[in-house]
Protein backbone atom coordinates (compact mmCIF):
# COMPACT_ATOMS: atom_id res chain seq x y z
CA UNK A 1 0.00 0.00 0.00
CA UNK A 2 2.89 2.36 0.83
CA UNK A 3 4.41 1.65 -2.58
CA UNK A 4 1.08 2.54 -4.22
CA UNK A 5 0.89 5.89 -2.41
CA UNK A 6 4.55 6.58 -3.19
CA UNK A 7 3.92 5.96 -6.91
CA UNK A 8 0.77 8.09 -6.78
CA UNK A 9 2.66 10.94 -5.14
CA UNK A 10 5.37 10.74 -7.79
CA UNK A 11 2.75 10.90 -10.56
CA UNK A 12 1.07 13.90 -8.92
CA UNK A 13 4.41 15.63 -8.41
CA UNK A 14 5.41 14.99 -12.03
CA UNK A 15 2.10 16.35 -13.29
CA UNK A 16 2.46 19.41 -11.09
CA UNK A 17 5.82 20.19 -12.68
CA UNK A 18 4.58 19.63 -16.24
CA UNK A 19 5.18 22.77 -18.25
CA UNK A 20 2.53 24.23 -20.53
CA UNK A 21 3.96 25.38 -23.87
CA UNK A 22 1.75 28.01 -25.45
CA UNK A 23 4.40 30.36 -26.88
CA UNK A 24 8.07 30.23 -27.93
CA UNK A 25 10.05 28.84 -25.02
CA UNK A 26 13.18 26.84 -24.20
CA UNK A 27 12.79 23.06 -23.90
CA UNK A 28 14.50 21.20 -21.06
CA UNK A 29 14.89 17.37 -21.07
CA UNK A 30 12.40 15.68 -18.76
CA UNK A 31 12.95 11.91 -18.49
CA UNK A 32 16.74 12.00 -18.32
CA UNK A 33 17.04 8.65 -16.48
CA UNK A 34 15.08 6.74 -19.13
CA UNK A 35 17.05 8.44 -21.88
CA UNK A 36 20.40 7.61 -20.26
CA UNK A 37 19.35 3.98 -19.78
CA UNK A 38 18.40 3.71 -23.48
CA UNK A 39 21.67 5.37 -24.48
CA UNK A 40 23.71 2.96 -22.39
CA UNK A 41 22.04 0.03 -24.16
CA UNK A 42 23.20 1.13 -27.64
CA UNK A 43 26.43 -0.52 -28.76
CA UNK A 44 28.32 0.73 -31.78
CA UNK A 45 29.89 -1.59 -34.36
CA UNK A 46 31.13 -1.23 -37.91
CA UNK A 47 27.52 -1.34 -39.10
CA UNK A 48 25.95 0.48 -36.18
CA UNK A 49 26.73 4.12 -35.44
CA UNK A 50 25.61 5.73 -32.19
CA UNK A 51 25.12 9.40 -31.38
CA UNK A 52 23.37 10.99 -28.43
CA UNK A 53 19.71 10.08 -28.75
CA UNK A 54 19.98 8.35 -32.14
CA UNK A 55 21.39 5.11 -33.50
CA UNK A 56 21.80 4.01 -37.14
CA UNK A 57 21.89 0.34 -38.15
CA UNK A 58 23.22 0.03 -41.71
CA UNK A 59 22.46 -3.69 -41.87
CA UNK A 60 18.80 -3.31 -40.91
CA UNK A 61 18.70 0.04 -42.76
CA UNK A 62 16.89 1.76 -39.94
CA UNK A 63 17.44 4.75 -37.67
CA UNK A 64 16.03 4.84 -34.15
CA UNK A 65 15.80 8.06 -32.19
CA UNK A 66 14.27 9.29 -28.97
CA UNK A 67 11.89 12.19 -28.47
CA UNK A 68 9.92 13.53 -25.53
CA UNK A 69 6.25 14.43 -25.87
CA UNK A 70 5.50 18.11 -25.28
CA UNK A 71 2.37 17.26 -23.29
CA UNK A 72 -0.27 18.91 -25.45
CA UNK A 73 -3.84 17.77 -25.18
CA UNK A 74 -5.79 16.12 -27.97
CA UNK A 75 -7.00 18.64 -30.55
CA UNK A 76 -4.13 21.12 -30.18
CA UNK A 77 -2.85 22.44 -33.54
CA UNK A 78 0.56 21.15 -34.63
CA UNK A 79 2.92 22.51 -37.27
CA UNK A 80 5.73 20.05 -36.54
CA UNK A 81 5.82 16.39 -35.63
CA UNK A 82 9.35 16.72 -34.27
CA UNK A 83 11.67 19.61 -33.51
CA UNK A 84 15.26 19.53 -32.27
CA UNK A 85 16.34 20.11 -28.65
CA UNK A 86 17.37 23.75 -29.29
CA UNK A 87 13.99 24.66 -30.79
CA UNK A 88 11.70 27.19 -29.15
CA UNK A 89 8.70 25.77 -31.04
CA UNK A 90 7.63 23.05 -28.62
CA UNK A 91 4.32 24.90 -28.35
CA UNK A 92 3.45 23.88 -31.93
CA UNK A 93 5.16 20.48 -32.05
CA UNK A 94 4.15 16.98 -30.98
CA UNK A 95 7.55 16.06 -29.52
CA UNK A 96 11.15 17.25 -29.11
CA UNK A 97 14.06 15.03 -30.12
CA UNK A 98 16.96 14.18 -27.86
CA UNK A 99 19.38 14.07 -30.79
CA UNK A 100 20.37 17.16 -32.73
CA UNK A 101 18.99 17.42 -36.28
CA UNK A 102 22.55 17.20 -37.63
CA UNK A 103 23.16 13.84 -35.95
CA UNK A 104 19.83 12.51 -37.23
CA UNK A 105 20.87 13.49 -40.77
CA UNK A 106 24.23 11.77 -40.32
CA UNK A 107 22.41 8.67 -39.10
CA UNK A 108 20.23 8.64 -42.22
CA UNK A 109 23.26 8.87 -44.45
CA UNK A 110 24.93 6.04 -42.54
CA UNK A 111 22.12 3.71 -43.61
CA UNK A 112 22.52 4.84 -47.22
CA UNK A 113 19.78 7.46 -47.58
CA UNK A 114 21.19 10.54 -49.40
CA UNK A 115 20.18 14.08 -48.68
CA UNK A 116 18.05 15.92 -51.15
CA UNK A 117 17.11 19.55 -50.65
CA UNK A 118 14.26 21.53 -49.15
CA UNK A 119 12.22 24.17 -50.87
CA UNK A 120 14.40 27.07 -52.07
CA UNK A 121 17.59 25.10 -51.38
CA UNK A 122 18.45 26.15 -54.93
CA UNK A 123 17.04 28.99 -57.05
CA UNK A 124 13.49 28.24 -58.24
CA UNK A 125 13.12 24.99 -56.31
CA UNK A 126 9.51 24.87 -55.14
CA UNK A 127 9.20 21.16 -54.27
CA UNK A 128 10.80 19.29 -51.35
CA UNK A 129 13.37 16.99 -52.96
CA UNK A 130 14.62 13.73 -51.44
CA UNK A 131 14.11 10.04 -50.89
CA UNK A 132 10.99 8.86 -49.08
CA UNK A 133 11.14 7.57 -45.52
CA UNK A 134 8.56 5.76 -43.44
CA UNK A 135 8.36 6.32 -39.68
CA UNK A 136 6.85 4.39 -36.80
CA UNK A 137 6.59 5.25 -33.12
CA UNK A 138 6.25 3.35 -29.86
CA UNK A 139 6.31 4.39 -26.22
CA UNK A 140 9.73 3.61 -24.78
CA UNK A 141 7.95 2.22 -21.72
CA UNK A 142 6.49 -0.62 -23.81
CA UNK A 143 8.46 -3.81 -24.63
CA UNK A 144 10.96 -3.40 -27.51
CA UNK A 145 9.24 -6.29 -29.27
CA UNK A 146 6.02 -4.31 -29.53
CA UNK A 147 5.32 -3.20 -33.07
CA UNK A 148 5.34 0.55 -33.55
CA UNK A 149 2.40 2.48 -34.96
CA UNK A 150 2.72 4.77 -38.01
CA UNK A 151 4.01 8.14 -36.86
CA UNK A 152 1.03 9.87 -38.46
CA UNK A 153 -1.21 8.07 -35.95
CA UNK A 154 -0.25 10.82 -33.51
CA UNK A 155 -2.07 13.45 -35.56
CA UNK A 156 -5.40 14.14 -37.24
CA UNK A 157 -5.36 15.79 -40.65
CA UNK A 158 -8.56 17.47 -41.84
CA UNK A 159 -7.22 18.03 -45.35
CA UNK A 160 -7.14 15.87 -48.49
CA UNK A 161 -4.86 14.22 -49.43
CA UNK A 162 -3.27 13.81 -46.00
CA UNK A 163 0.09 15.50 -45.54
CA UNK A 164 1.47 12.25 -44.17
CA UNK A 165 0.29 8.95 -45.56
CA UNK A 166 1.50 5.94 -47.49
CA UNK A 167 4.02 8.13 -49.33
CA UNK A 168 5.96 8.77 -46.13
CA UNK A 169 8.07 11.87 -45.56
CA UNK A 170 10.81 13.36 -47.75
CA UNK A 171 14.38 13.34 -46.44
CA UNK A 172 15.58 16.73 -47.63
CA UNK A 173 18.47 16.71 -45.16
CA UNK A 174 18.13 20.31 -43.99
CA UNK A 175 20.48 23.20 -44.75
CA UNK A 176 24.20 22.99 -43.98
CA UNK A 177 27.02 25.45 -43.66
CA UNK A 178 30.67 24.78 -42.86
CA UNK A 179 29.93 21.11 -42.13
CA UNK A 180 27.20 21.91 -39.61
CA UNK A 181 23.45 21.55 -39.84
CA UNK A 182 21.73 24.92 -39.49
CA UNK A 183 18.68 23.26 -37.91
CA UNK A 184 20.85 22.46 -34.88
CA UNK A 185 20.65 26.10 -33.84
CA UNK A 186 18.48 28.11 -36.27
CA UNK A 187 14.78 28.28 -35.46
CA UNK A 188 12.48 26.46 -35.88
CA UNK A 189 15.08 23.64 -35.66
CA UNK A 190 12.61 21.40 -37.48
CA UNK A 191 13.13 17.65 -37.78
CA UNK A 192 9.77 16.69 -39.31
CA UNK A 193 7.66 19.62 -40.51
CA UNK A 194 3.98 19.58 -41.43
CA UNK A 195 4.43 22.32 -44.02
CA UNK A 196 7.21 23.18 -46.48
CA UNK A 197 9.86 24.42 -44.06
CA UNK A 198 13.01 24.83 -46.16
CA UNK A 199 15.45 24.01 -43.36
CA UNK A 200 13.61 20.95 -42.00
CA UNK A 201 15.32 17.54 -42.16
CA UNK A 202 12.10 15.89 -43.30
CA UNK A 203 9.23 17.50 -45.19
CA UNK A 204 5.86 16.47 -46.56
CA UNK A 205 5.89 15.19 -50.17
CA UNK A 206 3.71 18.01 -51.50
CA UNK A 207 3.73 21.74 -52.01
CA UNK A 208 2.27 22.81 -48.68
CA UNK A 209 2.69 26.47 -47.75
CA UNK A 210 2.55 27.29 -44.06
CA UNK A 211 -0.42 29.60 -44.42
CA UNK A 212 -2.37 27.09 -46.50
CA UNK A 213 -1.91 24.21 -44.04
CA UNK A 214 -2.13 26.03 -40.71
CA UNK A 215 -4.87 24.60 -38.51
CA UNK A 216 -5.55 21.45 -40.51
CA UNK A 217 -3.36 19.17 -38.33
CA UNK A 218 -4.14 18.55 -34.66
CA UNK A 219 -3.01 16.02 -32.07
CA UNK A 220 -4.96 12.77 -32.25
CA UNK A 221 -4.28 11.83 -28.64
CA UNK A 222 -2.93 13.31 -25.44
CA UNK A 223 0.64 12.28 -24.66
CA UNK A 224 1.87 13.04 -21.13
CA UNK A 225 4.52 15.73 -20.72
CA UNK A 226 7.94 14.14 -21.15
CA UNK A 227 6.64 10.75 -22.33
CA UNK A 228 9.61 9.19 -24.13
CA UNK A 229 8.94 8.03 -27.68
CA UNK A 230 11.19 5.78 -29.75
CA UNK A 231 10.80 6.61 -33.42
CA UNK A 232 12.09 4.34 -36.15
CA UNK A 233 12.92 5.70 -39.59
CA UNK A 234 13.46 3.41 -42.58
CA UNK A 235 13.74 3.95 -46.35
CA UNK A 236 10.45 3.60 -48.24
CA UNK A 237 11.26 1.99 -51.60
CA UNK A 238 9.56 3.08 -54.81
CA UNK A 239 7.19 0.68 -56.55
CA UNK A 240 10.02 -1.21 -58.24
CA UNK A 241 12.09 -1.37 -55.07
CA UNK A 242 14.52 1.37 -56.12
CA UNK A 243 14.98 5.01 -55.22
CA UNK A 244 12.37 7.71 -55.68
CA UNK A 245 14.27 10.75 -56.89
CA UNK A 246 15.23 10.93 -60.55
CA UNK A 247 16.78 14.20 -61.62
CA UNK A 248 16.30 15.08 -65.26
CA UNK A 249 18.32 17.75 -67.04
CA UNK A 250 16.38 18.37 -70.24
CA UNK A 251 17.80 20.35 -73.17
CA UNK A 252 15.22 21.44 -75.72
CA UNK A 253 16.70 22.13 -79.17
CA UNK A 254 15.62 22.28 -82.78
CA UNK A 255 17.15 19.79 -85.19
CA UNK A 256 16.12 19.37 -88.81
CA UNK A 257 13.05 21.53 -88.26
CA UNK A 258 11.84 19.39 -85.34
CA UNK A 259 11.96 19.94 -81.60
CA UNK A 260 14.24 17.42 -79.90
CA UNK A 261 14.72 16.79 -76.21
CA UNK A 262 18.02 15.53 -74.84
CA UNK A 263 17.68 14.16 -71.32
CA UNK A 264 20.38 13.36 -68.77
CA UNK A 265 18.92 11.42 -65.85
CA UNK A 266 20.55 10.55 -62.54
CA UNK A 267 19.64 9.19 -59.12
CA UNK A 268 20.62 10.59 -55.74
CA UNK A 269 23.57 8.93 -54.06
CA UNK A 270 25.38 9.20 -50.72
CA UNK A 271 28.98 10.24 -51.26
CA UNK A 272 31.36 9.06 -48.57
CA UNK A 273 34.32 11.09 -47.38
CA UNK A 274 35.97 10.50 -44.05
CA UNK A 275 36.10 13.52 -41.80
CA UNK A 276 37.18 14.02 -38.23
CA UNK A 277 34.14 12.02 -37.09
CA UNK A 278 34.24 9.56 -39.96
CA UNK A 279 30.90 10.82 -41.21
CA UNK A 280 29.78 11.16 -44.79
CA UNK A 281 29.69 14.63 -46.25
CA UNK A 282 26.62 16.69 -46.93
CA UNK A 283 26.75 17.00 -50.68
CA UNK A 284 24.04 16.02 -53.12
CA UNK A 285 25.97 14.05 -55.75
CA UNK A 286 24.33 11.91 -58.38
CA UNK A 287 25.24 8.59 -59.95
CA UNK A 288 24.42 6.46 -62.97
CA UNK A 289 23.94 9.33 -65.40
CA UNK A 290 21.96 8.09 -68.38
CA UNK A 291 21.17 9.86 -71.61
CA UNK A 292 18.03 9.78 -73.70
CA UNK A 293 16.98 11.67 -76.81
CA UNK A 294 13.67 11.96 -78.63
CA UNK A 295 10.80 14.16 -79.72
CA UNK A 296 8.50 15.91 -77.30
CA UNK A 297 5.72 13.28 -77.39
CA UNK A 298 8.18 10.39 -77.11
CA UNK A 299 10.03 11.97 -74.19
CA UNK A 300 6.84 12.78 -72.31
CA UNK A 301 5.65 9.19 -72.77
CA UNK A 302 8.92 7.97 -71.23
CA UNK A 303 8.50 10.38 -68.31
CA UNK A 304 4.99 9.06 -67.77
CA UNK A 305 6.30 5.50 -67.53
CA UNK A 306 8.93 6.60 -65.00
CA UNK A 307 6.25 8.35 -62.94
CA UNK A 308 4.11 5.22 -62.98
CA UNK A 309 7.12 3.23 -61.72
CA UNK A 310 7.07 5.43 -58.62
CA UNK A 311 9.77 7.93 -59.50
CA UNK A 312 9.74 11.54 -58.34
CA UNK A 313 10.89 13.30 -61.52
CA UNK A 314 12.65 16.59 -60.80
CA UNK A 315 12.99 18.32 -64.17
CA UNK A 316 15.40 21.15 -64.94
CA UNK A 317 14.39 22.54 -68.33
CA UNK A 318 17.01 24.16 -70.57
CA UNK A 319 16.19 25.89 -73.84
CA UNK A 320 18.71 26.02 -76.69
CA UNK A 321 19.48 29.56 -77.86
CA UNK A 322 18.51 28.49 -81.38
CA UNK A 323 14.85 28.00 -80.40
CA UNK A 324 12.47 30.82 -81.23
CA UNK A 325 10.75 32.66 -78.41
CA UNK A 326 7.39 31.34 -79.58
CA UNK A 327 8.68 27.77 -79.75
CA UNK A 328 10.25 27.96 -76.29
CA UNK A 329 7.00 29.32 -74.87
CA UNK A 330 5.02 26.38 -76.31
CA UNK A 331 7.39 23.82 -74.75
CA UNK A 332 7.39 25.69 -71.44
CA UNK A 333 3.57 25.71 -71.46
CA UNK A 334 3.46 21.90 -71.82
CA UNK A 335 5.90 21.34 -68.95
CA UNK A 336 4.15 23.92 -66.76
CA UNK A 337 0.85 22.06 -67.25
CA UNK A 338 2.57 18.86 -66.04
CA UNK A 339 4.19 20.44 -62.99
CA UNK A 340 2.84 18.48 -60.04
CA UNK A 341 1.09 16.03 -62.37
CA UNK A 342 3.89 13.56 -63.09
CA UNK A 343 6.90 15.86 -62.97
CA UNK A 344 8.24 18.55 -60.66
CA UNK A 345 9.92 21.53 -62.28
CA UNK A 346 13.16 22.07 -60.40
CA UNK A 347 15.31 25.14 -60.79
CA UNK A 348 16.81 26.63 -63.89
CA UNK A 349 19.69 25.47 -66.05
CA UNK A 350 23.08 27.14 -66.20
CA UNK A 351 22.61 30.46 -67.95
CA UNK A 352 18.90 29.81 -68.43
CA UNK A 353 15.57 30.78 -66.92
CA UNK A 354 12.82 29.01 -65.02
CA UNK A 355 10.16 27.78 -67.52
CA UNK A 356 7.49 30.13 -66.14
CA UNK A 357 9.61 33.00 -67.48
CA UNK A 358 8.20 32.26 -70.95
CA UNK A 359 4.60 32.39 -69.65
CA UNK A 360 4.01 35.87 -68.22
CA UNK A 361 0.51 37.12 -67.54
CA UNK A 362 -0.67 39.38 -70.35
CA UNK A 363 -2.07 41.95 -67.92
CA UNK A 364 1.49 42.65 -66.79
CA UNK A 365 2.05 44.54 -70.03
CA UNK A 366 0.07 47.41 -68.51
CA UNK A 367 2.34 49.45 -66.28
CA UNK A 368 -0.45 50.89 -64.17
CA UNK A 369 -0.97 48.72 -61.13
CA UNK A 370 2.39 46.93 -61.34
CA UNK A 371 4.26 47.09 -58.06
CA UNK A 372 7.15 47.32 -58.10
CA UNK A 373 7.93 48.46 -61.63
CA UNK A 374 10.40 46.05 -63.28
CA UNK A 375 13.27 47.03 -65.50
CA UNK A 376 12.25 46.56 -69.15
CA UNK A 377 14.37 45.60 -72.15
CA UNK A 378 12.76 46.06 -75.56
CA UNK A 379 14.19 44.40 -78.66
CA UNK A 380 12.81 45.56 -82.01
CA UNK A 381 12.47 43.47 -85.14
CA UNK A 382 15.47 45.29 -86.63
CA UNK A 383 17.61 44.31 -83.64
CA UNK A 384 17.71 47.70 -81.93
CA UNK A 385 17.77 47.50 -78.14
CA UNK A 386 16.75 49.81 -75.34
CA UNK A 387 16.41 49.70 -71.58
CA UNK A 388 13.28 51.32 -70.16
CA UNK A 389 13.23 52.54 -66.57
CA UNK A 390 9.88 53.64 -65.15
CA UNK A 391 10.24 56.45 -62.64
CA UNK A 392 7.63 56.47 -59.88
CA UNK A 393 6.56 59.78 -58.35
CA UNK A 394 4.66 59.14 -55.10
CA UNK A 395 4.29 62.84 -54.24
CA UNK A 396 1.23 63.27 -56.45
CA UNK A 397 -2.32 63.11 -55.10
CA UNK A 398 -4.06 59.75 -54.83
CA UNK A 399 -2.89 56.25 -53.97
CA UNK A 400 -1.02 55.53 -57.21
CA UNK A 401 2.27 57.06 -58.33
CA UNK A 402 2.82 59.03 -61.50
CA UNK A 403 4.76 56.84 -63.94
CA UNK A 404 7.33 58.34 -66.29
CA UNK A 405 9.05 55.86 -68.66
CA UNK A 406 12.57 56.80 -69.70
CA UNK A 407 14.34 54.98 -72.54
CA UNK A 408 18.06 54.27 -72.71
CA UNK A 409 19.19 52.80 -76.06
CA UNK A 410 22.32 50.62 -75.93
CA UNK A 411 24.26 48.47 -78.37
CA UNK A 412 26.37 45.94 -76.43
CA UNK A 413 25.10 43.50 -73.78
CA UNK A 414 28.04 44.15 -71.50
CA UNK A 415 26.82 47.74 -71.10
CA UNK A 416 23.75 46.56 -69.19
CA UNK A 417 25.07 45.98 -65.65
CA UNK A 418 26.44 49.52 -65.35
CA UNK A 419 23.42 50.98 -67.13
CA UNK A 420 21.05 49.26 -64.70
CA UNK A 421 23.07 50.55 -61.77
CA UNK A 422 23.12 54.06 -63.21
CA UNK A 423 19.42 54.47 -64.00
CA UNK A 424 18.04 52.42 -61.09
CA UNK A 425 20.40 53.67 -58.42
CA UNK A 426 22.75 51.83 -56.10
CA UNK A 427 20.01 51.15 -53.53
CA UNK A 428 17.35 49.78 -55.87
CA UNK A 429 15.69 46.66 -54.44
CA UNK A 430 13.99 45.70 -57.73
CA UNK A 431 15.00 42.19 -58.83
CA UNK A 432 12.57 41.77 -61.74
CA UNK A 433 13.31 42.07 -65.45
CA UNK A 434 10.74 42.13 -68.28
CA UNK A 435 11.98 41.43 -71.80
CA UNK A 436 9.92 42.23 -74.90
CA UNK A 437 11.05 40.54 -78.13
CA UNK A 438 9.56 39.33 -81.43
CA UNK A 439 7.90 35.92 -81.18
CA UNK A 440 9.93 34.59 -84.10
CA UNK A 441 13.27 35.78 -82.74
CA UNK A 442 15.71 33.11 -81.53
CA UNK A 443 16.53 33.10 -77.84
CA UNK A 444 20.07 34.22 -78.61
CA UNK A 445 18.50 37.57 -79.50
CA UNK A 446 17.96 38.39 -75.81
CA UNK A 447 19.39 35.64 -73.57
CA UNK A 448 22.76 37.48 -73.34
CA UNK A 449 20.84 40.18 -71.43
CA UNK A 450 19.51 37.59 -68.97
CA UNK A 451 23.01 36.22 -68.36
CA UNK A 452 24.60 39.64 -68.06
CA UNK A 453 22.10 40.61 -65.35
CA UNK A 454 21.56 37.25 -63.61
CA UNK A 455 23.40 38.38 -60.49
CA UNK A 456 21.25 41.50 -60.18
CA UNK A 457 17.86 40.70 -61.75
CA UNK A 458 17.04 37.07 -61.00
CA UNK A 459 13.29 37.11 -61.71
CA UNK A 460 12.74 37.26 -65.48
CA UNK A 461 9.60 37.28 -67.64
CA UNK A 462 9.75 37.31 -71.43
CA UNK A 463 6.91 38.70 -73.56
CA UNK A 464 6.30 37.82 -77.21
CA UNK A 465 5.65 40.79 -79.52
Amino acid sequence: MKAYYLMLSLVVAFAAHAKQFTAPDVWQPVNTDAIQKWQAGQKGTEKIRVWNGVVADAQKREVRLLAEAVGHKEGVTAEFLLVGPASDRAYESVAVTVATPGDIARAMEHIGVPRGGGGHSRPFRFWPCGERVQATVRLLSTPPSEKGAPLQSLIKDSGTPPLLGEGGVVFTGGRWQGGGCLADTQQPCSVISLYNEGGSLFDVPFQAAQGATFGRVTLAKTLPYGEVLEITLAPLPAKDGGGWVKQLDVLVAKEGGEVKLKVESSMLKVERSRGSEGTSNIQRPTSNIQQKEGGLAETLAWMKSEDEAGRDLFVTLNMSDDLTLGGAAEVARVFWMLDGKGIKLDGRGEGGVYPKAFLPQERWREREGRLPQPFEIHIAADGKKKLTFIEEDWTVEGLDPKLTPRDYPFSAWDELPELIKKVGGEDSKVEMLFIFAPSGAPLKTFMPAVRALSGRLSLVYIFSE
